[in-house]
């Protein structure tokens, strides 16, 4: 299972861009949003959906830890 360059979401295969650099470097995109902000510049601290997600990742975390004892 692929995880993405810019977001660090894991995705399946199929789905997903996987782009080879002229270095030799593969990166992995989920999604074509992905692919556009990595080559935008954009850096994944400033980005807010991911700063959303990361959020949302933790909440639930703790509701699944919570919800165990």
């Amino acid at each position: 299972m692929p995880v993405c360059s810019f977001c660090k979401k894991g995705y399946e295969f199929p789905k997903g861009t996987t782009v080879v650099l002229k270095s030799g470097d593969v990166r992995y995109y989920c999604s074509s949003k992905c692919r556009k902000n990595s080559e935008m510049g954009r850096l994944t601290k400033k980005v807010k959906w991911i700063k959303k997600s990361d959020v949302v990742k933790a909440e639930r975390a703790k509701y699944a830890v919570a919800k165990g004892k």
